[in-house]
């Protein structure tokens, strides 16, 4: 049964290899120091609901009626997740980053669309950039709905539209600094062991290569 490492042997190993064991914390220090001065992630999120103008009333709404809204909010959120239109709203000023999913009761690979609605969010580093990628996504959502609409010359009283509901100004994403902190010590901690094993295995291969040479 093999004993554990003594005290006095970490210390003795950790002399051995002061060098690697310093470049690995100095490394830990560099992360550190750059996690701690990164700014937050700052969101903003709100459902988007689809309807009819003048449906809001209509507390009984017919499945086909339901089966035409889900399909257009599926529709508007494939299109505006594709590179072209993310590309458009990056030239609109839309800096952040942003997502646009429906409302799903099941899975990604067999989702079940239940009602009318999707969650768009967005994301930045800057609070501003936040409420700008927000407003131009949902703003050019509306426009991509009231086009399509026209040209297939849907009446105005009739036509689907889409409506914020919760929306709010961006806040800070939570986080834990100090169990992102203590993770990367966790980490540092076993890559100090992990180096100092490896090089000491080496050392001591190298030594017994050297003492089965003949002399000269």
């Amino acid at each position: 049964m093999r004993r554990g490492v003594t005290f006095r042997e970490l210390a003795g190993l950790m002399r051995r290899h002061l060098l690697a064991v310093t470049v690995v914390l100095m490394i830990a220090a560099g992360v550190g120091y750059g996690l701690r001065r990164t700014p937050p992630l700052y969101s903003e999120s709100a459902a988007v609901m689809f309807t009819v103008k003048g449906s809001l009333a209509d507390s009984r709404p017919s499945a086909s009626y339901l089966s035409s809204l889900i399909a257009t909010e599926v529709m508007m959120a494939e299109t505006l997740m594709t590179s072209p239109w993310q590309s458009k709203i990056r030239d609109e000023g839309g800096e952040g980053s942003f997502d646009f999913t429906p409302f799903n009761s099941y899975s990604l690979q067999y989702p079940n669309y239940y009602e009318p609605g999707a969650t768009l969010t967005a994301v930045s580093r800057r609070p501003a950039d936040v409420k700008r990628t927000f407003t131009l996504v949902f703003q050019l959502l509306g426009q991509r709905l009231s086009a399509m609409q026209a040209k297939a010359r849907v009446p105005a009283r009739d036509r689907i539209q889409a409506l914020l509901v919760g929306n709010d100004t961006p806040v800070a994403q939570p986080g834990s600094p100090k169990r992102v902190l203590g993770g990367l010590l966790m980490l540092a901690v076993i890559a100090v062991f992990t180096v100092m094993n490896f090089l000491d295995r080496r050392s001591g291969r190298l030594f017994r290569s050297t003492r089965g040479r003949p002399a000269p």
